[in-house]
């Protein structure tokens, strides 16, 4: 892969988790951006006769959206995909196939179609079925107790993504094709820092022979080794890798948190004794638990 990403989905439900995503738009640039697509999913629920269903106020806030990207520098458009019992996974997937984009960005918190999107079971079909890569942006609500108003917030500044990248690998050829896509941006001297993390999941348990345990944890090392290796001299000599066991998102996470990562990239499908883990949930889990924003490649199709 390793292709720089020049055109971006950025999916919006106009609420203030939407103005959060616009308002940092230009961050995207660090991973190539330079044409901003936004794509609002309307449902229209079948109520069993025929009405009119305007999305005038949408278009209005979409107009200004489009301006404020605008503004920070890129091409902009929106389309609104509206119609009886829309599915937003399967609208934003077509719509960015059919305008050609090359990533699709997301908040994985907010509420309304955000929130089902990405905290149901929604959110495994579109990492699963989707061509492109997601990148998702962690959006938190802070509520005040006294007068119940909700403010949105980044957890982690999308602007400082780059600084400190965590690639998580199974080996996988997924793992590897984001494995290319650091490459391509750590090669063009964008990325500050480079860590490689593997985790031995609990099909490690069954080894019950020691000797056998040594040899896959030499294994897991000297792979991880040969990766660091891969990158270029911008970030090789300060790169840092990490063998951990455990539950493997929990374990990806909490290495993102411990040495400071600024962005997590991870294949969103697996292989072997783990592929159960990966296929709709290390991707998913990392997405929903990591504070800092997470970039998903998808497998070859």
């Amino acid at each position: 892969m390793g292709v720089p990403f020049r055109h971006a989905i950025l999916a919006v439900d106009i609420s203030e988790a939407s103005e959060l995503m616009v308002a940092s738009a230009s961050d995207l640039a660090k991973l190539g951006v330079e044409k901003i697509t936004l794509v609002h999913v309307a449902p229209v629920p079948y109520a069993g006769e025929r009405r009119e269903f305007s999305t005038d106020a949408e278009r209005g806030i979409l107009k200004v959206y489009k301006k404020e990207i605008e503004e920070q520098g890129f091409e902009a458009e929106f389309i609104i995909r509206s119609g009886v019992h829309f599915y937003p996974p399967t609208e934003l997937i077509m719509t960015a196939e059919k305008e050609g984009a090359d990533l699709i960005v997301i908040a994985n918190r907010g509420h309304s179609k955000v929130q089902e999107l990405l905290l149901g079971s929604t959110a495994t079909e579109l990492l699963l079925r989707s061509p492109l890569p997601v990148y998702l942006l962690n959006v938190g609500m802070d509520l005040d107790e006294e007068t119940d108003e909700r403010t949105f917030t980044l957890r982690k500044a999308s602007e400082k993504m780059l600084d400190h990248v965590l690639h998580a690998t199974d080996f996988s050829a997924t793992s590897n094709r984001a494995f290319e896509v650091v490459k391509s941006l750590e090669s063009e001297g964008k990325v500050g820092k480079v860590s490689l993390v593997h985790v031995q999941g609990h099909h490690a348990l069954a080894l019950s022979d020691p000797i056998s345990l040594e040899r896959l944890t030499k294994l897991n090392e000297e792979m991880l080794n040969e990766k660091r290796d891969e990158l270029s001299d911008h970030t090789r000599e300060e790169a840092q890798t990490y063998l951990t066991f455990g539950t493997a998102a929990k374990e990806i996470v909490s290495i993102a948190e411990e040495k400071g990562a600024t962005m997590i990239v991870l294949g969103s499908q697996g292989k072997g004794f783990i592929e159960k883990f990966f296929i709709g949930g290390v991707s998913h889990q990392v997405a929903r638990l990591s504070q800092v924003p997470v970039l998903l490649i998808p497998a070859e199709r």
